[in-house]
């Protein structure tokens, strides 16, 4: 598989360089830059995500389509995409090769599907060479995977320098209450300071022992999420009040594992506690 490498988003920043991913002086400016947002979208809700990242960012859209798309059935599609996983045969796109020479960034988006990114990424991956992009990974997701997708990504692409990823649950892209601009703008200026994922978590203080409001505040966030059997063992809390860390065991999928998962709960009394993303 050809290595491939990674883009970043929008105007002047710090970026990782070396294997610490140690910040550098080299600031790379997409607004002279020209940048381009390569997406495959399965259901179209990543295509939500990528249409407002290429209107905030100035690029060229590109949406990788599949000669045969999968079967129109969730449970059909995640049996493709099981055989696909098994055999590492990746499925063929309308259009796999692209000349990238022109773009100093790349975005490349996708959906999560069994913790990584969707198999017609395979394909793009194979078939291009991204030496001397940057690469900003996003997503949608179920329940997570922002993480493990976006560091596979970034194995794949060792020779480049990828940037902090953005993931968003397809609930709540879809939610009327839900600031897409808004959350994608955030998101841009975190990678715009240089900010990297150990310093995201910054705003969280130390880890403590569950509170009764905070079980409740846990319940509630993960209601529609019981096929993941999320046992909450300790908890985090940021600066403002409404974000949470837990960390978790988790007994899903034949075999137990511990995760964190983040949950938004507005200081409101009768705001919703929300589930962020579950992350291994």
């Amino acid at each position: 598989m050809k290595k491939v490498l990674t883009i970043a988003a929008a105007v002047t920043f710090l970026f990782a360089c070396n294997e610490n991913q140690e910040k550098t002086n080299e600031q790379p400016s997409l607004t002279t830059g020209k940048s381009a947002v390569i997406f495959y979208s399965q259901t179209g809700t990543t295509a939500l995500v990528a249409r407002e990242l290429a209107k905030q960012t100035h690029a060229e859209l590109v949406e990788l389509q599949m000669t045969t798309p999968y079967p129109s059935t969730y449970d059909s599609t995640v049996s493709a995409v099981r055989i696909e996983r098994e055999n590492k045969s990746w499925p063929a796109l309308q259009k796999a090769r692209f000349d990238l020479s022109k773009f100093d960034t790349l975005y490349v988006g996708y959906p999560v599907i069994f913790g990584t990114f969707a198999p017609p990424l395979y394909t793009f991956l194979d078939s291009n060479e991204l030496s001397g992009k940057y690469l900003v990974p996003f997503c949608t997701y179920g329940s997570g995977g922002r993480k493990s997708s976006s560091r596979e990504l970034a194995s794949l692409a060792s020779n480049a320098r990828s940037l902090l990823s953005f993931g968003i649950s397809k609930r709540r892209v879809l939610s009327p209450n839900t600031d897409l601009t808004k959350e994608i703008r955030n998101f841009l200026n975190l990678v715009r300071a240089g900010i990297q994922e150990e310093e995201r978590l910054a705003s969280f203080g130390d880890s403590q022992e569950l509170s009764g409001k905070d079980s409740s505040v846990f319940a509630s966030a993960v209601k529609e999420y019981a096929y993941l059997n999320l046992q909450p063992i300790r908890v985090a809390k940021d600066s403002a009040g409404t974000g949470f860390l837990f960390s978790c065991r988790m007994r899903a999928f034949g075999a137990e594992e511990n995760v964190t998962v983040q949950v938004f709960k507005s200081l409101s009394e009768n705001g919703e506690a929300e589930l962020i993303a579950v992350e291994k």
